[in-house]
Formats: structure tokens, C-alpha cells, sequence
């Protein structure tokens, strides 16, 4: 029942935006929507076949297309006021898309990639049935850390590919790994917990500042 409660409502949305691109003086209210989709649409056709082309030349024009593609639907978005729940929605599915794009691209070059894939993979779908379950996913502190250790670990991955950077990968790899697996752990206790989300976020407020503080010295003590 929520299941197609969601999938009604997601068909309310996407019928009204596509209304908007049919009147003329309302299709500039897609633009930030239509950006965002052709992250969602295109990435993983350009960025994963330059991979197994081993062509890295490719792969960082794509992922820097892609990239700005990203900062420039949410800029326009939030310059002409045109937010949008369909679009919030949206931009998180395609940053999900995005790095698990990535992440295949790079696992061409380092194989081991394959078990962050999964990490994100199990990430992805907590989200999911939390936003069927009618709740609001919550922007956690591991999950930024996870994000910035997680774009370093493909960059190097990619300049492996060019320079041996083994050493560095390994670093990132095994902080990333703890991260994601960090990351999973808080994601589960805030999913079964949501009914007491003001006294859980406080508690994983607490654990998100102490695992920051021990990810980022153990992180430069390594490199």
C-alpha cells in the first residue's frame, strides 16, 4: 500500500512536470529537473564505457561535465526559486547514479572497488525504504565523512591506472571501507528507530563527532 501510495504520488509529480514543458511559458521551471535527469540518463553511457575503453582522457571530461551539470541545477534551482520535491527526490537518485557509476568505471581498473560498490549499493536501499516508509532520510555526519574519503579513493584508483599509487589507494580503501561499514551501522539504527528520530539524533550526533574525530587523526597519522 505504501508502495503504491509512492508510486502514485511520484506519477502526480512527474505528470506535472511534464505539463510544464508542454506550456510555453512554464518550461524554463524544468530546466533545473531536466539537468539533473541527464546526469540520471547519461552518466553511466558515457562515463562506464570510457573506462573499459581505458580511456581515462574520457572519463575525466565525462565526470567533469556530469559534475557541473550537478552544482548548476541546484544553483539555477535556488536563484529562480524553482525547488521542487520531484527535483530534491530526483538529485538524490542521480547522485547515487552518479557514484555508483563511478565506482564501476574504477573497479575496471581496481577490482577491490567491488565491495564498496555493495556498501553503497545496501546504503542506497535503507534509503529507499525509508522514503516508502514515508520518513525523511537524515544527513549524517559518517555519511560526509564517507563522501569525502570515498571521491579521493576513485580519483586515486583512476591515477593508478597512469602512476602507481598503491600505497595512497590502500590508505583511502581501508578508511572508506570503515566509513561505508560505519555508515551502514548509524543508517540501520536511525531506520528502526525513527519513531524516537529527536532522541536518536542526538545520539548518533554524539557517535558521528567522536568517529569523525578518531577517522580524521587515524586518516593523518597514515598519510
Amino acid at each position: 500500500m505504501k508502495v503504491r501510495n509512492t508510486w502514485n504520488d511520484y506519477k502526480k509529480k512527474i505528470k506535472e512536470a511534464f505539463n510544464d514543458l508542454k506550456t510555453k511559458g512554464r518550461r524554463y521551471r524544468q530546466i533545473p529537473n531536466l539537468l539533473t535527469a541527464s546526469r540520471l540518463l547519461a552518466a553511466p553511457f558515457f562515463i562506464i564505457p570510457a573506462a573499459i575503453n581505458k580511456s581515462i582522457f574520457w572519463v575525466v571530461i565525462f565526470v567533469t561535465i556530469f559534475s557541473l551539470t550537478d552544482a548548476l541545477d541546484g544553483f539555477i534551482a535556488r536563484k529562480y526559486n524553482l525547488v521542487s520535491e520531484l527535483g530534491k527526490d530526483l538529485d538524490a537518485a542521480c547522485d547515487k547514479v552518479f557514484v555508483l557509476s563511478l565506482l564501476i568505471a574504477a573497479s575496471i581498473f581496481k577490482p577491490i572497488l567491488i565491495c564498496t560498490i555493495l556498501a553503497e549499493v545496501i546504503i542506497a536501499v535503507i534509503n529507499i525504504k525509508e522514503k516508502l516508509n514515508n520518513k525523511n532520510p537524515i544527513s549524517l555526519y559518517v555519511g560526509k565523512i564517507k563522501a569525502w574519503v570515498l571521491y579521493p579513493l576513485l580519483g586515486l584508483a583512476f591515477v593508478d591506472s597512469i602512476k602507481n599509487v598503491s600505497e595512497i589507494f590502500n590508505v583511502f580503501m581501508g578508511a572508506c571501507i570503515c566509513m561505508e561499514m560505519i555508515t551502514i551501522t548509524f543508517y540501520l539504527i536511525k531506520y528502526e528507530h525513527h519513531t524516537d528520530e529527536k532522541e536518536m539524533v542526538e545520539i548518533i550526533e554524539k557517535e558521528e563527532k567522536k568517529v569523525k574525530k578518531a577517522a580524521l587523526k587515524k586518516m593523518g597519522k597514515k598519510v
